[in-house]
């Protein structure tokens, strides 16, 4: 029996499953033609002679450019790797799939070789001339050093051209510092003569030189010092600042009476002394600090931002208040034109839903807090509101089959937890319902909940259920059909399911009684699959010839799932895709999240908020009388679309054949249509990027919800079927862009009938809404709706004129509510700008400040140290880039935001602040006035972005040749002047930081492996990276978390002729049998001999760095590691061995809990070694992995929502908690 548990809906999902072509047939003839021209990068100057070859299988065959830079092969079919060299230019690398019968074109375009240089010298002592040995010599940045031989030389090679700081150090030695430059292909010379100081440190130590915190007040640090000095300092050098007070040049004490650490850490003090003769030496002492705790610095589940998901309102005092969430913060305040007071209470968990209900006389505000369960909160006086109690729920299901990430079917599965992640709820004032998103639906008694001597519970401490329904449909191992949103109407439940639909449950049985699913609607034709039929284009069972779907739902099985991964994955036979495809990206575009129902003329409308599907009118009427044996199915009569995720203007370039991470094709998971209420004729709607839109005829939706001019050709590029980031299937609508000049522009169809209005984006991306009872939509002065707008806060809005000419004249907003209190500057530079934070995917950080990644927010910078640069619990903005996601003009200068950061790297050396930001490729975010203090709390500073900030091969300025598809920036690692970018699809691209990114034939692309057409990405989706050069032989590496594709291995020695070594799934085990591991690795870490790679669903894997450089044996190709035949058979397995493993679910007592491993820090603190892994849902995981091969859970930091970065500073924890905004820990 094998047993699983789900993570669902992470904030930073990086990619979205395995890629595979949609196409139909069968195997062709065995030869093909490959062919294709090789060029100069960014021009289109040709290199006759270059050579090209290709290796598979079949053998190794070469040909050479003509005098046209054209070149042509003769291949058996089969999978090549395909190289090309010429004299003076970088090689380019690729890899494709020959088809027999067909041509495929590949294109090479080479850049010119850059020539390092070498800088070389001696090192002597300045009294006697006399030759140093040993002696360190390094240059910053960068990671360049040597040692000095007996005769004190050193010689440096392979140095990028450009400015460094020389230090050279020995013991008993003052260090010395100086400025040198390195011209390519030229030798530096640079001597330096070091001076031994008069006097000197003879000993140094301290007492107690390790405790925990808090159980020592002070640290007496103790000297012997021989010769005359003339001078000393007392002075501390890392770690914690500590008061420190000097008696002497013998004695000093640290006090650590206040001292707290969530993590191990070392301070390290030093004493430097100057002799008479005026040289000066030093000696350190180390002091290590254990944690007692990892405690919130902020207070228990209190964080700062998050976003706004969940509204209602209630009547106080004979006045109406509105009652919302802020992550898990639950606000209330007095509703009106102006903005009154707002009171507000934390509580466990972050807030996905708000159900308002009085019980024995006493006003509940019923709370879904996601995995933290149900929070009962006290709102009879809404100024004091009190938490009544929290309780968590338990689920079990078994007999479940699947087929797993290597193909194989299967069986006796089972799911439970007892943190059921609770979505939502909903009451009849008896029984209370709960969507679980893990499970299905439960049903218990409200009294059970709200019993006067707290709720009742099961044996294992979780409320007590009285029924419960399964919902959800496995096929690969992420299941479909999670219930996200519940309203009972006319005495039944309709549930949104996700990837399910609408169902239609019997309360009382909870039987399913009726449903709507848009994939499976053969009726429906105007949606991303356009007119596709799942039972016709999935395989066909071979004994009954029905087709491989579930026979429940109608949607691909796992029988077809199985073949996908094994046959068209693995053994490259040509089919549909159906479940792929679904997986890839269906599930995001058929996403049922919200409902609301309506009665005209004697028919019942359900309206679903289908997320990119739209809204979506269906007749249910006679669904009061629908039971199991009387299934009714929903009739679709129309539908709104929703605005596409990027938008209805065309990006350049076009897409490799490849996954789209989401937030890489313009946050797909988040996108379409949110929320939905019905009011007369209108219906008013939320979208993700046009924030409220009113539509009228919601009456009439088969014959009024259309534009007015017929079929619409909305197919802006001419590939058929590709729907990035057109929006072909769209018919009935006019998908162009309103304004094509204005980057957020809506369509067209949202400045006609039916649209009476489109507020685009109000502080935020469009969420939940709740209408006013009384409303004047045709007049100003009185509120009409309430809006959730997300990571923006939450507004009142008021409806004024749906016929005035300018949309903006249409609606006001009158009250506010940002979701922090910060103040940010504005474009102008000056205070003032509101700050939100509720997209937290990333943070970094050095001694003084950390640096967040908010998504469309961009990056803002905290100060984490008081005014004398002591830790402080007192956190608050001093910096932040543009507020909005597309760039300004201010006195004639346009500004550019890090749109879209995903991802923060802090550079020490460079004072940049690296965003890396999905779609928009990497920006470089000037830091250096932060780091000097010129930032203040109410004074802050702008981050500015130029044009050179932005580094893009395919963006604004233009297409970098061989590299014209969408940037994909997910991390980066820098070296010298190099920044190594983990580029998502593309693989691993490598910038000159030195050079214009405006000028696409500058040079600032150096180099590039992974990016590929037609074929699967050989590094996947590459979302994190690693560098580490081998100490044996120098040669240097990348390690890259390669999204589906697991662990990608790359030669990096010669930066202009990288090279994959292996590309491979961890190895898994499952129920004997040899695959793959699910799901996506995320980010890498390298510590001493080994390389850790974090898994969404896998957990945290450590591999030997030796068995990931080792070759593979000859003929086997780099992303054919292992392989398996059509009947699941292993033909061979060259993938290494991991070290360890370590995942939460697999630790005693934590079988049931949810969270994946995502980003990642570490300390290696005297000789022990701890992880702390963001483990979204689960928190930030302590993990001791002292020892590589047994990696021991040693403690886990709560977090309120989905945690997804974490960073280490001063001994505490700052984390990235997805859409709970920003949590610490100390």
């Amino acid at each position: 029996m094998h047993t699983i548990s789900r993570w669902f809906n992470l904030a930073i999902n990086i990619t979205l499953c395995l890629c595979f072509c949609l196409g139909t047939g069968t195997a062709l003839a065995a030869t093909g033609t490959l062919t294709g021209k090789v060029t100069v990068a960014g021009t289109s100057t040709t290199i006759p002679g270059a050579t090209i070859t290709a290796a598979g299988t079949p053998g190794t065959f070469t040909a050479t450019a003509n005098s046209s830079g054209v070149y042509t092969l003769s291949l058996t079919a089969a999978t090549y790797s395909v190289s090309c060299s010429a004299s003076g230019y970088q090689a380019g690398s690729a890899t494709t799939r020959i088809k027999g019968g067909a041509k495929t074109t590949i294109n090479f375009a080479l850049n010119k070789v850059a020539v390092p240089g070498i800088i070389t010298g001696t090192v002597t002592n300045s009294a006697t001339g006399a030759a140093i040995p040993a002696a360190t010599v390094s240059l910053t940045p960068g990671a360049y050093s040597a040692l000095t031989d007996t005769a004190g030389k050193y010689t440096i090679t392979g140095v990028t051209a450009g400015a460094y700081t020389q230090t050279v150090s020995s013991t008993g030695f003052t260090t010395a510092t100086k400025q040198v430059a390195i011209t390519a292909a030229a030798t530096t010379t640079s001597n330096v003569a070091l001076t031994a100081p008069s006097a000197s440190v003879t000993s140094l130590t301290a007492t107690p030189d390790t405790f925990i915190e808090a159980a020592a007040s002070a640290v007496t640090l103790s000297s012997a010092v021989s010769g005359s000095i003339a001078s000393y300092q007392w002075s501390q050098v890392k770690g914690p600042k500590v008061p420190l007070t000097a008696t002497s040049a013998n004695a000093a004490s640290a006090d650590v009476s206040t001292l707290s650490v969530a993590v191990d850490t070392e301070m390290v003090f030093r004493l430097s002394v100057t002799g008479l003769n005026g040289a000066a030496t030093s000696k350190d002492v180390s002091v290590f600090v254990q944690p007692a705790n990892m405690y919130p610095v902020l207070g228990a589940n209190t964080q700062i931002g998050g976003s706004t998901t969940a509204v209602k309102k209630f009547i106080y005092n004979g006045t109406e208040w509105a009652i919302f969430n802020i992550g898990s913060r639950l606000c209330v305040t007095q509703i009106g034109m102006t903005k009154n007071a707002l009171y507000s209470i934390y509580v466990p968990g972050f807030i996905n839903d708000i159900d308002l209900i009085t019980y024995n006389g006493v006003n509940y505000a019923l709370l879904s807090a996601g995995s933290a369960g149900i929070v009962v909160v006290n709102i009879t006086n809404p100024t004091a509101m009190i938490q009544v109690s929290n309780v968590h729920l338990n689920y079990y299901q078994s007999g479940i089959t699947f087929a797993e990430g290597g193909g194989d079917i299967l069986t006796g599965n089972e799911i439970s937890s007892i943190q059921a992640p609770v979505a939502a709820l909903e009451s009849d004032g008896i029984t209370l319902y709960i969507a679980d998103n893990e499970f299905g639906i439960h049903k218990t008694a409200l009294s059970n909940l709200l019993s006067a001597t707290g709720p009742v519970l099961e044996a294992d401490g979780t409320l007590l259920i009285d029924q419960e329904k399964y919902t959800l449909q496995y096929a690969g191992e992420n299941p479909w059909g999670g219930p996200i949103d519940l309203k009972l109407y006319g005495a039944k439940l309709f549930v949104s399911m996700k990837e399910l639909g609408m169902g239609i449950f019997d309360p009382a049985s909870l039987e399913q009684v009726g449903r709507y699913n848009l994939y499976t609607d053969t009726t429906m034709t105007e949606d991303w699959f356009i007119n596709m039929d799942a039972r016709q284009v999935v395989q066909k069972d071979a004994t009954t010839g029905e087709p491989l779907v579930d026979a429940f739902t109608g949607m691909p099985d796992y029988r077809q799932t199985s073949f996908e991964l094994l046959e068209v994955m693995r053994n490259n036979v040509i089919a549909p895709t159906p479940w792929a495809d679904f997986d890839r990206y269906g599930k995001f575009y058929y996403k049922a999240q919200g409902v609301d129902i309506a009665e005209f003329g004697g028919r019942t409308i359900a309206y679903i908020a289908y997320s990119l599907g739209g809204l979506v009118a269906v007749d249910i009427t006679g669904y009061q009388t629908a039971t199991a044996a009387t299934f009714l199915n929903g009739a679709y009569l129309g539908y709104v679309p929703a605005v596409p995720a990027n938008g209805p203007d065309k990006i350049t370039g076009t897409q490799s054949k490849s996954i789209l991470p989401y937030y890489g094709a313009g946050m797909l998971k988040d996108s379409g249509v949110i929320d939905v209420k019905i009011r007369g004729n209108y219906a008013y709607m939320t979208d993700h990027f046009a924030g409220l839109v009113i539509v009228d005829n919601a009456h009439i939706p088969g014959t009024g919800w259309k534009g007015p001019n017929g079929q619409y050709n909305n197919d802006t590029d001419g590939i058929p079927g590709n729907h990035f980031p057109d929006t072909e299937f769209v018919t009935s609508y006019d998908m162009a862009a309103y304004d094509p000049l204005d980057n957020e522009s809506m369509p067209k169809w949202m400045y006609n009938v039916p649209c009476l209005l489109t507020t685009a984006e109000i502080g935020g991306h469009g969420n939940r809404i709740l209408l006013m009872d009384s409303m004047n939509i045709a007049a100003a002065g009185n509120v009409d709706l309430l809006a959730c707008v997300g990571a923006g806060g939450f507004n009142f809005i008021d409806i004024v004129n749906l016929s005035a000419a300018a949309m903006d004249d249409r609606y006001s907003i009158p009250v506010y509510f940002p979701t922090t209190e910060e103040i940010g500057a504005k474009v102008d530079a000056t205070p003032g700008q509101t700050i939100s934070i509720g997209h937290a995917v990333g943070i970094a950080s050095s001694d003084r400040y950390i640096y967040h990644a908010d998504g469309p927010h961009g990056v803002s910078a905290w100060s984490i140290v008081d005014a004398d640069g002591y830790p402080t619990d007192n956190i608050h903005l001093v910096a932040n880039t543009l507020q909005d996601e597309y760039p300004e003009t201010y006195n004639g200068v346009k500004i550019y935001p890090p749109s879209h950061a995903t991802n923060v790297v802090f550079d020490s050396d460079h004072q940049t602040a690296w965003a890396s930001c999905s779609s928009n490729g990497l920006r470089r975010v000037d830091i250096s006035g932060v780091e000097s203090g010129l930032g203040a709390i109410g004074a802050p500073l702008l981050l500015p972005l130029k044009t050179t900030d932005l580094f893009e091969h395919n963006g604004e300025f233009g297409t970098v040749k061989g590299l014209q598809y969408q940037d994909h920036s997910y991390d980066v690692e820098i070296k010298g002047n190099y920044a190594y970018t983990a580029d998502g699809s593309n693989g691993i691209t490598v910038y000159d930081m030195t050079k214009d990114p405006t000028v696409m034939n500058s040079g600032f692309v150096v180099s590039n492996v992974g990016a590929i057409t037609n074929e699967k990405p050989p590094l996947g989706t590459a979302s994190g990276i690693a560098l580490w050069t081998n100490p044996a032989d120098g040669k240097s590496y990348a390690f890259v978390a390669a999204g589906p594709r697991g662990v990608g291995v790359v030669d990096t020695t010669d930066v202009l002729n990288m090279k994959l070594v292996k590309v491979f799934e961890p190895i898994k085990l499952e129920e004997g049998k040899v695959g793959a591991a699910d799901g996506q690795s995320v980010d890498v870490k390298v510590v001493g001999d080994y390389a850790y790679f974090t898994y969404d669903s896998f957990g945290v894997v450590c591999y030997s760095l030796a068995d990931l450089i080792a070759p593979l044996p000859a003929g086997v190709l780099p992303t054919e590691v292992w392989k398996k035949s059509n009947t699941s058979v292993l033909l061979y397995d060259y993938r290494p061995v991991a070290v360890s493993r370590f995942k939460l679910q697999l630790v005693p007592g934590y079988e049931a809990w949810s969270g994946g491993a995502v980003k990642m820090d570490y300390t290696l603190v005297n000789g022990q070694l701890n992880f702390y892994v963001a483990f979204a849902e689960a928190g930030v995981l302590k993990i001791d992995w002292t020892n590589p091969a047994a990696p021991v859970l040693a403690g886990i930091a709560p977090t309120v929502g989905e945690c997804t970065a974490v960073t280490i500073s001063n001994g505490r924890l700052y984390v990235a908690d997805g859409g709970a905004g920003m949590l610490f820990f100390k």
